[in-house]
């Protein structure tokens, strides 16, 4: 009896680990968008989640063939088993917000990961963003968009910012004057005492100009006595 309950109880674990294991590699990323696309599967969201304004991320793209992305573990990483590659050798992404232009992005394999793509970018401003991947796979043509929402990957959220930085717009108009003021007494105290210096040195030029008119005809009267007592 206790050897069945020992071998019921093992068959019982094994039951519970392999369902978590093939709902682990069956399941696509959290907060991405899966959509059938003619033969293949795209799984579509950010690749940094959440994501934030002014943060550097990226479209996080996996492409699959067949109706759903299958997964196996290799190395103790989650990898794609049935990727379609060299993906990026033919479509191509947009990225767009709002009323923004849309922004051409490259796409680029991600390394060691099959069927997996990345085009980084640094979302600027905070929202929903569509992701706009067209071209062709084998002769197939694709033309897909991919925007955030509640059912899909998420949009783009603000980070806290601490300490606070000063609203740039926000200008102290009082200071401003002030500072212009002092810089205004400043200068006409430079110019007066300018102007000042310069009637001092043109006095000066004066005096001097006057004690050498003046010199020789002292000596000329010192030395008329002398002349008298020759005589």
């Amino acid at each position: 009896m206790k050897r069945f309950r020992k071998l019921l109880a093992s068959s019982c674990f094994a039951i519970v680990v392999a369902f978590t294991a093939v709902a682990f590699l069956a399941a696509p990323a959290s907060a991405h968008e899966k959509r059938h696309v003619g033969p293949y599967t795209f799984i579509v969201g950010f690749l940094t989640e959440p994501a934030y304004a002014q943060q550097s991320n990226s479209l996080d793209l996996t492409i699959c063939n067949g109706d759903a992305c299958t997964y196996t573990v290799t190395d103790g990483a989650k990898v794609v088993s049935n990727p379609v590659n060299d993906a990026d050798k033919t479509l191509k992404v947009e990225v767009s917000a709002g009323s923004s232009a849309p922004l051409a992005l490259p796409i680029v394999p991600r390394w060691a990961n099959p069927g997996k793509y990345n085009a980084y970018f640094a979302p600027s401003v905070t929202g929903d963003y569509t992701f706009h991947i067209f071209g062709t796979l084998n002769n197939e043509k694709i033309d897909e968009k991919f925007t955030s929402s509640p059912t899909g990957f998420g949009s783009v959220g603000a980070l806290k910012v601490y300490p606070a930085v000063q609203d740039k717009g926000n200008v102290d108009i009082a200071g401003l004057k002030d500072q212009v003021q002092s810089a205004q007494q400043a200068a006409t105290t430079a110019t007066g005492i300018g102007i000042a210096g310069a009637v001092l040195g043109v006095l000066g030029l004066g005096a001097a100009a006057f004690a050498l008119t003046r010199k020789p005809r002292q000596e000329t009267r010192m030395q008329q006595p002398e002349e008298s007592l020759r005589g």
